[in-house]
């Protein structure tokens, strides 16, 4: 029976795949640009989907449980992000290139905004990432909290001047302007570092390591 299963398993595997080459290969005749979007978001999704990479575990499963492995993943993905957008600023820079950095201001409306968010993503079970892969796996719950997070979206898209103007906001603060961009990056791999330390050290705590 097991067998029977995963060779039926095979099968389909190997006909969305063959399904997939053949819609990015038709694509490619209209767009190039659409077509490595596609490609792009599969191959995410597919990363996603087989690593379970999700905020809320991240975020969670170091206080339920004591596992950080997530924890860890976030704050690798952070320390990548960040040398990948100082190496495109650095070499806009070089080129003469314009580059428009959208700094936004923190307020209180952020502070509500992500607890808000935060509550949202627990009472779903998923972050957005989390939801939109569980949405592909066919679980029909997830669509609630799906759209769930699109009414939320417009709403605070929607009522986010208002926010502003009720709350205030401080002024928008970006640190290369203030430190340069060596120290700043220097001083942001330091603090990652030491997060990344302190949940090694907070799952061998837990879980006896």
């Amino acid at each position: 029976m097991e067998n029977s299963a995963f060779h039926s398993q095979q099968k389909w595997n190997i006909g969305f795949i063959v399904f997939l080459t053949l819609l990015l290969t038709l694509l490619s005749q209209i767009s190039i640009h659409l077509t490595v979007i596609l490609a792009l978001g599969i191959g995410l999704g597919f990363v996603l989907q087989k690593s379970r990479f999700c905020l809320v575990s991240a975020f969670r499963d170091p206080i339920l449980i004591g596992m950080t492995q997530l924890t860890q993943a976030f704050i690798l993905l952070l320390g990548i992000s960040i040398l990948g957008f100082a190496l495109v600023s650095w070499g806009a820079s070089q080129s003469n290139i314009p580059l428009r950095l959208n700094v936004f201001p923190l307020g209180v409306h952020t502070v509500v905004g992500g607890i808000l968010f935060g509550i949202g993503m627990v009472l779903a079970g998923g972050c957005t990432s989390g939801l939109l892969m569980r949405v592909g796996e066919g679980f029909a719950m997830q669509w609630v909290g799906f759209f769930g997070l699109l009414i939320g979206a417009v709403i605070g898209q929607r009522s986010q001047v208002t926010w502003r103007n009720a709350f205030g906001e401080s002024p928008g603060i970006f640190l290369p302007d203030i430190l340069g961009w060596a120290p700043t990056l220097i001083l942001e791999i330091l603090v990652l570092a030491a997060l990344w330390r302190l949940a090694k050290w907070w799952q061998k705590k837990q879980l006896g390591e």
